[in-house]
């Protein structure tokens, strides 16, 4: 496989003349590259109402749903070329939220925002109760299984919270079983 800038695929292009040419043109959703970086935000325990991404989110809004970034592959004697050409305004976005998380992330490693929040704790005490359930790892096992054993016990959570509290208990069960001694885990 090769990759090539916009510019080397074009002489490529020209001086090999493929016969086919894939094109993939990837249209902007500013409301759902949002919410991704929203999601983001909630991992680290942060609320969705990040002035700082409102804020990106109005700058770009003129490029919602227009063509962000566009990607040709073609074959060359036996080589696939790529090459993927972006708008400058569809990088901007994407220095601007990576920013953004950033900024949040090293705040998170400070111990200003995760593991210090209210939900991150509660996430973990919940987390903690699922893993002692006698249920939790009883027949054949699946995350949709475990989600509903949550679902049950946790009635009043979000389905986001219920996914966070049963990925957390999945990684606790998983630490425990290869030996690590969890506090707050009780062998009976």
């Amino acid at each position: 496989m090769a990759i090539l800038s916009a510019d080397e695929a074009v002489r490529v292009i020209n001086a090999h003349a493929p016969r086919i040419i894939y094109l993939v043109e990837q249209v902007f959703d500013l409301d759902g590259e949002i919410e991704v970086a929203r999601d983001e935000l909630d991992d680290l325990g942060v609320e969705h109402s990040a002035d700082s991404l409102k804020a990106a989110q109005r700058k770009f809004a003129a490029y919602d749903g227009q063509i962000g970034a566009t990607i040709a592959s073609f074959m060359i004697d036996g080589v696939l070329h790529s090459a993927v050409a972006t708008a400058t305004w569809h990088d901007e976005f994407g220095d601007t939220v990576e920013a953004i998380l950033e900024d949040v992330r090293e705040g998170a490693r400070a111990g200003q925002f995760s593991k210090s929040s209210e939900k991150a704790k509660a996430i973990e005490r919940q987390a903690l109760l699922l893993v002692k359930h006698p249920s939790f790892n009883h027949g054949r096992v699946s995350f949709d299984k475990r989600m509903a054993l949550a679902e049950t016990l946790f009635r009043d959570c979000d389905p986001h919270t219920l996914s966070e509290i049963t990925r957390r208990a999945e990684n606790l069960f998983w630490l425990e079983q290869s030996g690590v001694k969890l506090d707050g885990i009780d062998h009976d």
